[in-house]
């Protein structure tokens, strides 16, 4: 068989008139299961934090499994305006359509992305050709309601703690700013349930995201693999979501839905370490997938 050399290919393709920017690493034998990374918002563009998505697609591109990194529109090299996570499903069909064009081969793509990546990849992967498998890691679902119920169980978990006592001991907190926090937190609330300074269209905004993301899980028939991290309070807000709405434990619980635990790992898997484990992870996952 002649196989062919690894390939680095920068594309250039557009969506809803702008031109977006990626890179495909080609397997060096063309296989028919690709990787589509999907980078979280904020200030990242297609390399990854500490370059990890770069790491990870060479070393799948080794093991046979092309990938294919981009930015959105606004992010990193790409032209237009970032929209946000919960409108990323044009960028996401546009590059999905230049994937397949690079790599005809392609019958089935897997989406890999954590934090609000992963949200966004909840809403939108139900609609895209090929994609039918997706591995996110710590889903960003933060709402009031989450971020209170783990902030307080982390301070409790803090009072059985001889390190907490003594740094209180030591002055080493300030006590007055906390005061000031929880006391206007308190009175946020208070006008929330009074219905001051806050309308109900933009608690509803606040919501939509996570409906979005339920709806979309409902809509996707194929598997999802969720990696969440220990040391990671979006992965505990996503736990805490799971224990208060019913919905969404009833629609993870009869999906094609896999879970690991990562508990040293931080929000970003941003340790050397870290990485590898996701890597690895995900790389039995396309073996997998590719055995079948």
């Amino acid at each position: 068989m002649n196989i062919k050399a690894a390939k680095v290919e920068p594309v250039v393709f557009e969506c809803c008139q702008e031109q977006l920017i990626g890179v495909i690493h080609h397997a060096p034998i063309p296989s028919r299961i690709g990787v589509l990374t999907v980078v979280a918002g904020g200030p990242q563009y297609r390399a990854g934090v500490g370059r990890g998505l770069v790491k990870m697609a060479r070393e799948l591109a080794a093991k046979g499994f092309a990938v294919m990194r981009f930015d959105y529109r606004g992010m990193g090299d790409s032209s237009g305006e970032f929209l946000g996570f919960e409108e990323i499903g044009d960028d996401l069909a546009s590059a999905v359509d230049r994937f397949r064009r690079a790599v005809p081969e392609l019958e089935h793509i897997v989406l890999w992305g954590g934090c609000d990546a992963a949200s966004g990849i909840m809403i939108h992967a139900h609609a895209l050709p090929l994609v039918d498998s997706l591995v996110i890691g710590n889903p960003w679902v933060s709402t009031r309601e989450t971020q209170a119920v783990v902030v307080r169980q982390h301070y409790l978990q803090r009072l059985k703690e001889k390190s907490f006592w003594l740094k209180l001991l030591r002055m080493e907190y300030d006590l007055l700013g906390y005061a000031r926090g929880a006391l206007t937190s308190l009175l946020r609330r208070s006008q929330t349930r009074l219905g001051l300074g806050q309308s109900a269209s933009s608690v509803t905004e606040k919501r939509h995201f996570i409906d979005r993301m339920l709806h979309g899980l409902c809509e996707f028939d194929g598997e999802l693999l969720l990696l969440m991290s220990g040391r990671s309070i979006v992965s505990r807000e996503f736990d805490e979501l799971l224990h208060r709405d019913k919905a969404w434990a009833h629609e993870l619980s009869k999906k094609m839905i896999q879970r690991i635990d990562l508990p040293e790992a931080d929000q970003a898997f941003s340790s050397s370490a870290d990485r590898q484990q996701v890597n690895r992870i995900l790389l039995e996952r396309l073996e997998i997938l590719h055995s079948k």
